[in-house]
């Protein structure tokens, strides 16, 4: 166990624990050897479930209220790319700071996010214990021919943690308002890969991996579970399919679509587009999944708080997963949610997003309006006129606020109750998205029509806008469709788009009201100090902190 506790150490710069459920598997006499695990049906189921558990449950323990595992990191990501902004404080008695992602919303006004910054350490540690978790299930699942398909599943989730990381970390180019933010030391690096049976002096002098070497490796553990999951059904929608697959090899092409490097052993560009669009498309068939209906959409008991045939692969919570009032989603996303942070924030999205959707796309419907007209609302919200407007409640719900997302049985009071909810990571909808944007890369006239299509599912009527960029119309129809879903900061980042929140007229709170000339520099993420003083390999290859490049317009 000592080892086990060294080795996390030298992967997050600091001696935390494991957070998962594979020891609570197993019997009190001790940690279960490999083995031991290898030789039970029961344990490996164990291992297995434990990687969809650890997204749920894993606590990093930076004392935030958003410290509860991948949800949390999802809301952090809407929040640095500016889509998810708390809109209680355009209200009288409202206030935005009940919005507890803070250091991802003023980025202008505080060094949360530097190297040494109170968050840093928040989507490091948690990737890499999900690393951990994975490496775990892969030494186990190899020494064992039986387990091939629970071998591929490991392998997905290994990927989906390295892919979101190499988009994360990896310094794109960027442009300061206030100073100067070069990234020229450090391009095209990503982060150190810790695979299955490294030894410590290994993990302690592991450098970054170049773009090429981090995605050779993700398509490497990708090509093996596609594989090695042909034939494979997850019992559980927690747990990803072969269309899951796909999907994230979807997201890995798309986003080296973004580069004019040349590598050997990756497509980059038009290449790399193309075979986006390709790898979407066969998620799509294999899936089988429809496009979520209005009805799903908008229900307000349902609505994004339960697993649907459009969701490919979700993250389920339980009774028993539900860490305590606050650390919960539906607490912090959910308005209904009278217990918690939602409720006192009223995560909202920009009036300038809110004015360009079509009066016909059925999504518009689950955003408050500018006049705050509760009959309009009121199909779908379970707050009453008079939590509507404040009494017994937070605060007045003020004009831009969401109601997407629902507690567990449109439950208002009972957190026990509510905050047991399922979250989407992956929906069929993203895919017919990404085969648009990539196809309209290269094809323009193929794409047209794919995004035609898809609309008509969303606004009767709807038309592409003449004269409209085709991949910016893409992007803002991926913006409404996965707003608070925590997709769109790496499309933002990969196509070089800018902040407007600073504009005349925003909604956005006082220090997020931001404009940028192109991708922020904080979207480039810094390795938290703690991680570069365990690892000598990383001595002077961190990002450059970001913050303070801009200001706040107030």
């Amino acid at each position: 166990m000592n080892q086990i506790i060294k080795f996390t150490a030298v992967l997050l710069g600091s001696a935390v624990v494991f957070a998962g459920c594979i020891e609570e598997t197993f019997p009190e006499s001790g940690y279960a050897t490999g083995g031991q695990i290898a030789e039970s049906p029961f344990a490996q189921d164990g291992v297995l479930s434990a990687m969809p558990t650890i997204l749920i449950t894993n606590y990093v323990d930076i004392e935030e209220h958003f410290d509860f595992g991948y949800p949390g990191m999802l809301g952090a990501m809407d929040r640095l790319a500016g889509e998810v902004f708390p809109v209680a404080g355009n209200l009288p008695g409202g206030n935005q700071y009940y919005d507890r992602w803070q250091a991802y919303l003023y980025p202008c006004n505080s060094d949360g996010l530097d190297a040494n910054g109170y968050v840093a350490p928040f989507f490091y540690k948690n990737y890499y214990q999900f690393v951990y978790a994975a490496n775990e299930a892969i030494t186990l699942f190899s020494q064992n021919e039986d387990s091939a398909q629970n071998l591929g599943v490991a392998k997905a989730f290994r990927a989906f943690f390295y892919l979101d990381m190499a988009r994360l970390y990896d310094p794109l180019p960027a442009k300061a308002a206030v100073g100067s933010y070069d990234v020229s030391a450090v391009a095209g690096l990503t982060v150190p890969i810790a695979r299955e049976g490294m030894t410590m002096e290994e993990l302690e002098n592991n450098p970054r991996a170049t773009r090429e070497e981090m995605f050779t490796f993700i398509f490497e553990d990708l090509d093996a579970a596609e594989k090695l999951m042909a034939d494979y059904t997850p019992a559980t929608r927690n747990l990803p399919s072969l269309a899951v697959v796909y999907g994230l090899k979807a997201r890995a092409y798309l986003w080296l679509g973004g580069f004019d490097e040349q590598y050997a052993a990756i497509p980059t560009g038009e290449a790399a587009y193309r075979k986006a669009a390709e790898y979407a498309r066969k998620a799509i068939v294999a899936s089988g999944a429809p496009i979520t209906s209005e009805a799903q959409w908008l229900d307000k008991t349902t609505g994004f708080n339960t697993v649907i045939s459009s969701w490919m692969w979700a993250m389920i919570q339980s009774t028993d997963t539900v860490l305590n009032n606050l650390l919960s989603w539906t607490a912090h996303m959910s308005p209904d949610a009278i217990w918690g942070y939602g409720n006192g924030a009223q995560p909202g999205i920009s009036v300038f997003s809110y004015n360009r959707i079509a009066a016909t796309d059925f999504r518009k419907k689950i955003f408050v309006g500018p006049d705050r007209n509760y009959a309009a609302i009121s199909p779908y919200t379970n707050l009453t006129a008079a939590e509507f407007e404040g009494e017994d409640a937070m605060a007045p719900i003020a004009p831009f606020t969401s109601f997407k997302f629902h507690t567990n049985g449109g439950e208002k009071r009972n957190y026990s109750l509510g905050n047991v909810t399922s979250i989407p990571l992956m929906r069929v909808e993203e895919m017919y998205l990404i085969e648009a944007e990539a196809t309209a890369h290269y094809d323009a006239a193929a794409a047209r029509p794919l995004l035609q299509s898809f609309m008509a599912t969303r606004a009767a009527g709807y038309s592409i806008p003449a004269g409209n960029d085709l991949v910016e119309e893409i992007i803002f129809q991926k913006r409404i469709e996965f707003w608070g879903e925590g997709i769109i900061l790496h499309d933002l980042k990969r196509l070089n788009m800018s902040m407007q929140n600073g504009k005349s007229g925003t909604n956005a709170p006082s220090m997020a009201q931001i404009s940028t000339d192109g991708r922020a520099p904080w979207w480039n993420c810094v390795i938290p100090l703690s991680a570069v003083q365990q690892n000598k390999a990383l001595s002077g290859k961190n990002n450059p902190n970001a913050t303070y490049t801009y200001k706040s317009v107030k």
